[in-house]
């Protein structure tokens, strides 16, 4: 089982490599697309996966940012994320690891999925009304830091 870190091989010049996890094959390859088309000053390559940990006998080439995304009408595809994040050393999410939800219709600045992944993340935040019980409750506050 091999773990992610963002140290293990040398950075190359004017290169930036994004690896996109998630379930979503058509979804992933549409984010690709996309992100390929715009205009950057540096070269970007985009590598997909559907969960890690990434094969060990593959060589690749180093990971600048690690986007996770996040398909919130289906239970399997944030199980997939959390067993992933297990594999991505804890020096990756100085900056380096990114979340993006899908599937969230809702028109009132994220809704309920702004609520269900500030939860996931641990921060505190108020379920939205309209998701709110009568006495509401809302998410513990996080440790106090030292």
């Amino acid at each position: 089982m091999s773990v992610l870190r963002p140290l293990d091989k040398l950075p190359v010049l004017n290169t930036a490599t994004i690896l996109l996890v998630g379930t979503d094959d058509g979804l992933l390859q549409q984010l690709a697309n996309s992100m390929l088309q715009e205009d950057c000053a540096s070269e970007l390559k985009v590598h997909l996966a559907k969960s890690l940990p990434l094969p060990s006998n593959v060589s690749r080439p180093r990971i600048d940012l690690i986007m996770f995304v996040v398909n919130l009408h289906s239970k399997y595809s944030l199980q997939n994320v959390e067993e992933s994040l297990r594999h991505v050393d804890t020096t990756f999410f100085l900056g380096k690891v990114g979340f993006l939800a899908t599937g969230d219709h809702s028109h009132e600045g994220g809704g309920y999925s702004r609520w269900l992944l500030c939860s996931w993340a641990g921060q505190p935040l108020q379920r939205p009304s309209e998701h709110r019980r009568e006495a509401g409750p809302h998410l513990p506050e996080p440790p106090a830091l030292l």
